[in-house]
């Protein structure tokens, strides 16, 4: 049986067409390695194929061992947690609803929240049975179509500023796997493909804030997600070259990054990146709530999480009549009702949930799968902490969500959207190869030279 044969009669054992190509170019390079050998011991080079493929055994077996091997993974812990925390999400905040003082939210709340992840839920789907290496191959179109979207629902005229801030930061976020799919569109340029990633980033955010976009928290969690992208790339190896060096660097930059935003408002007033006056003000109240006026939501939440009690007591406390509770504080509207102990078993779930999604982005091969679950992760790891922080008043009041429990159509999208990345990514773990621009095997032939 030659290797033609061989190859063919093995490949018709795997189930997936995706990874007949991988299994394919896996066994191939395993004979050819094998070839080699014989070739060196003296064997004629149809001897050697012959013997090579012969050593791989019978293709019928070996096939049907490689499509156990080499079929979609389905993490049923992930998508399991995902169900239950949709529910529990739903529930807490149907028995909730009634306290929010905002009588046309309370009516349509839960019917609401069902319909946004249940829409959610189909846009996962559609994402978890797609090729995610068309994003890859198509970046510069994706990328297009993204600029296009974002200067479109800018000149929206009907959007109420509510309503356009919601999308705005969808739009932000959203940039993030681009970015990843960016970092490995410039795969193997070592520094100069660094610069390019780095420029990109800087020339989106300009792009974004040219255009009319407010300088919202978004920009600052899409812009620390991304350069965790770019140090996790740098650390892979992704861009060739002295890796370590690569990852020291752009952890350093990364660092560097907000300690010199921090210096421009403590010591220049903001006059490095041209703050406004009420920028400026809201990193002063988050380092000193207790000085300004602006504080007093920090100061409520404080108070309110000393007053809950371990079992709740039934109510939603003040913060839920605060402007935005139904996205912005329902965690601290959850202890104060649920009490202190569900409340954080809640987060416990949510966070075991995003630390799986995490080990999942670094058990991947596939280099772009690897990029899209590791920003996917970062940017709802990022959103939950500050989220977590900022009902348990450390953090900074700003407008962002919590995946399961915040109320909203466009975020809701947006967090199943990443999750359902996270998971195309894990089924496909031993399916998909990485597009080539140029295939080909280098080839060195050793013969012996008989010395006189």
């Amino acid at each position: 049986m030659n290797r033609t044969e061989y190859l063919k009669s093995l490949t018709e054992q795997i189930q997936n067409k995706n990874a007949r190509q991988l299994v394919l170019e896996e066994v191939a390079a395993h004979i050819e390695d094998q070839k080699e050998a014989y070739l060196l011991s003296g064997k004629s080079a149809e001897e050697a194929e012959e013997l090579a493929v012969k050593e791989m055994g019978d293709p019928i077996d070996a096939g049907t061992k490689l499509n156990q091997i080499h079929r979609p993974k389905t993490d049923f812990w992930m998508l399991g947690a995902m169900v239950l925390l949709t529910l529990i999400g739903i529930f807490m905040q149907s028995i909730i609803r009634a306290g929010f003082d905002h009588s046309q939210m309370a009516v349509t709340y839960s019917a609401r929240t069902i319909l946004f992840n249940l829409a959610g839920f189909c846009l996962m789907f559609l994402v978890y049975f797609a090729d995610y290496r068309l994003l890859g191959k198509f970046i510069w179109p994706f990328y297009g179509f993204y600029l296009a979207a974002a200067v479109f629902i800018r000149n929206v005229p009907y959007f109420e500023y509510g309503h356009y801030l919601t999308v705005q930061t969808t739009v932000n976020i959203l940039f993030v796997p681009l970015f990843a799919a960016f970092c490995y569109y410039y795969r193997g340029e070592k520094g100069r493909g660094i610069l390019k990633s780095l420029g990109l980033l800087f020339f989106n955010m300009l792009f974004l804030l040219f255009t009319g976009s407010y300088f919202s928290a978004s920009v600052f969690f899409s812009l620390a997600a991304c350069l965790i992208t770019l140090c996790a790339a740098a650390w892979k190896g992704i861009y060739g070259g002295r890796k370590k060096l690569q990852t020291g660097m752009l952890v350093c930059f990364s660092a560097g990054f907000p300690a010199l935003f921090l210096t421009d408002i403590l010591l220049f007033h903001g006059r490095i990146f041209h703050l406004a006056e009420y920028q400026i003000r809201r990193i002063q109240v988050l380092l000193n709530p207790a000085a300004y006026d602006a504080g007093y939501q920090t100061m409520l939440v404080r108070k309110q999480l000393s007053d809950a009690s371990l079992f709740g007591g039934g109510s939603i406390g003040e913060a839920g009549a605060m402007s935005g509770a139904w996205c912005d504080y329902v965690l601290i509207c959850l202890a104060s009702y649920f009490g202190l102990l569900i409340a954080i078993a809640v987060v416990a779930v949510i966070g075991a949930f995003l630390a799986r999604s995490l080990r999942i982005a670094f058990l991947q091969n596939n280099r772009l799968g690897f990029l899209l679950a590791v920003s996917s992760s970062s940017i709802l790891i990022l959103k939950t902490v500050v989220y977590v922080a900022m009902n348990f008043g450390v953090g900074p009041m700003v407008g962002i969500d919590m995946p399961f429990l915040s109320y909203g159509l466009c975020c809701t999208l947006t967090n199943f959207l990443l999750m359902g990345i996270i998971l195309s990514v894990y089924r496909n773990t031993n399916l998909l190869t990485e597009y080539r621009e140029a295939p080909f095997r280098l080839r060195l032939r050793f013969e012996k030279v008989s010395g006189k």
